[in-house]
């Protein structure tokens, strides 16, 4: 048994044993003196030598301290043994199989909610979170180019944008020669007047041979320190820019210039002067421009020949100084347009200026009560002989003789959705009677009349009530698939359908929301049939009606 003039420790090797160090013999002094039994109740005022007796429990307190890191390390080790053991997911599958397997934790970048930042950031962080499972985790991880491809840089606080700046280049650098997909943001509490974006901006602009995917949402101050393109080697896998800087470009001086994107197909800008960017548009397939001025979109549109889709909002009245083509911009690929006009800007020069010969859907909206230009985009469809098959028009007013020639210039329509603005007062309700009986191929033809929308599938209204339900109830019946009669060797409950006379399809889906300003107007109203209801969808046709179920009541 050890003397109380002995310490006992506890070896590197976890033996227990009694050693005599100088420490154990300040102890057996202080004990012989009758100073106590036992080092740490010595009183420090009563040592004789205090400068070396510290010296002493330093030096003991520093070997402790060493075979206490030792062990805390063989006891991860230790259990990283245990884990390798006891875990079938890392004994029995390879890790090229497990990182495989990590990859479905990854979110899409592309189908990500971009609304949410903080939800970003935390999506995209799963490399990380998996890493710290445990080390045979972690090595897989690290050792996986693929978990680290796309990375969402938000940054919360400029105090923080050092310590995410090394992050940022450690990541990145794990993607090994990966295309890159980068997404870029802050909190909007930020102040970037005396905030250097440079470090931040480096970083990014070192992997440049590498983008794929480029999605800043940072102030336009931090575009110099982009790259620049001096060569057509300087960005060979770019394929898709949004740019969307908070507050919209702050100076003219701020510029971007990528004018060398041979891959480039997809962009999005966002409150930002045409002079001061710079893509290759011509092989671009996908635009989406917000507030920029008419003469900007329209030379957007001259310099990007190969889209397929366009969709512009906030569009801007009154224009930027562009030149305005004599001739319309004819854009041989455009499939889809959608226009978003919320600024109430004036649009007949944009229509009159293009031509879409393969136009297939077009969307329009407006916030401002602004009238829909139907007259303008008749005169589209006319001029590029297009055959429109989807139409949606929402919040935007239209009458029911305009509703007539809108229609009537798209008899290849499928599908339509009216959604009409809902204001107190004030009625808009395009859709009547009139208008419905013209889809009826059976009324056109007694008539003498051509029937209206021979190919429609699906329709969609929302707004007041213009027509009554048996008009609606009968266009439908008259265009939907009839039963046959049963032949005598025929089993029972079978029988034949045969489609609809006069070569018009069958309308097989409708929606119809009507608004009314009170509920007892509401009640009031009248209801469809429920027999004619049953018998249609019995036949292949889908009626939804939310008039009673979904009242919006408006007050005065």
């Amino acid at each position: 048994m050890a003397t109380t003039s002995e310490i006992t420790v506890i070896s590197a090797n976890g033996c227990e044993g009694c050693i005599n160090t100088p420490l154990n013999s300040a102890a057996r002094e202080s004990t012989e003196k009758g100073k106590g039994n036992d080092l740490f109740s010595l009183d420090p005022y009563l040592s004789e030598d205090p400068s070396g007796e510290l010296q002493v429990i330093e030096a003991e307190v520093a070997r402790v301290s060493a075979n206490l890191s030792r062990l805390v390390m063989r006891m991860h080790a230790l259990k990283e043994r245990v884990n390798e053991r006891n875990s079938l997911f890392i004994r029995l599958l390879p890790p090229e199989i497990v990182a495989e397997i990590f990859l479905f934790c990854i979110p899409n970048f592309h189908h990500m909610d971009d609304d949410d930042s903080l939800s970003l950031t935390q999506n995209t962080s799963m490399p990380l979170r998996l890493g710290a499972v445990c080390a045979s985790w972690r090595r897989i991880a690290w050792s996986a180019p693929k978990l680290w491809c796309s990375i969402v840089f938000h940054l919360a606080s400029a105090v923080k944008l050092p310590a995410q700046v090394v992050l940022l280049d450690e990541w990145l650098s794990r993607a090994g020669q990966l295309p890159l997909s980068i997404r870029m943001g802050a909190n909007e509490e930020i102040v970037w007047t005396n905030l250097d974006g440079a470090g931040m901006m480096e970083v990014v602009g070192k992997y440049s041979l590498r983008w794929c995917d480029l999605d800043f949402r940072l102030p336009s101050t931090v575009y110099k320190y982009l790259p620049t393109c001096d060569n057509a080697a300087n960005f060979p896998f770019l394929r898709s820019i949004i740019f969307r800087p908070p507050g919209g470009q702050g100076d003219r001086v701020h510029r971007v210039n990528l004018p060398c994107t041979p891959k480039l197909r997809e962009l999005s800008l966002s409150c930002l002067y045409l002079r001061s960017v710079a893509f290759q548009l011509e092989f671009l397939t996908h635009l989406e421009l917000e507030s920029f001025y008419v003469d900007e979109t329209l030379e957007m549109l001259r310099q990007s020949t190969s889209l397929v889709s366009f969709s512009a909002k906030k569009i801007l009245g009154g224009d930027d100084r562009h030149p305005i083509p004599e001739e319309a911009i004819v854009l041989p690929s455009l499939e889809n347009l959608c226009l978003i006009n919320d600024k109430g800007a004036d649009l007949p020069l944009f229509f009159q200026k293009i031509t879409t010969p393969k136009l297939r859907t077009f969307s329009y909206m407006s916030d401002v009560l602004q009238n829909l230009p139907w007259a303008d985009v008749v005169s589209l469809v006319k001029r590029s002989s297009c055959e429109i098959e989807s139409l949606s028009v929402e919040k935007s007013p239209i009458t029911e003789e305009q509703l007539q020639l809108l229609l009537s210039s798209m008899p290849t329509l499928t599908s339509l959705v009216l959604n009409m603005p809902v204001v107190p007062g004030t009625v808009h309700a395009p859709l009547t009677d009139k208008v419905l009986q013209a889809w009826d191929a059976e009324f056109a033809l007694s008539n003498k009349l051509s029937c209206v929308l021979p190919r429609l599938k699906s329709f969609a209204y929302h707004g007041a009530q213009g027509f009554t339900w048996p008009v609606l109830l009968r266009v439908l019946e008259s265009r939907c698939a009839l039963p046959e009669s049963k032949d005598p060797g025929q089993a029972a409950g079978s029988s034949k359908q045969t489609m609809p006379q006069h070569n018009v399809s069958c309308i097989e889906y409708v929606n119809v929301m009507l608004a009314f300003e009170t509920s007892e107007e509401s009640m009031a109203s009248a209801r469809p049939d429920p027999d004619l209801l049953e018998s249609l969808e019995n036949r292949g046709v889908k009626v939804v009606s939310n008039a009673t179920s979904r009242v919006i009541s408006c007050s005065r």
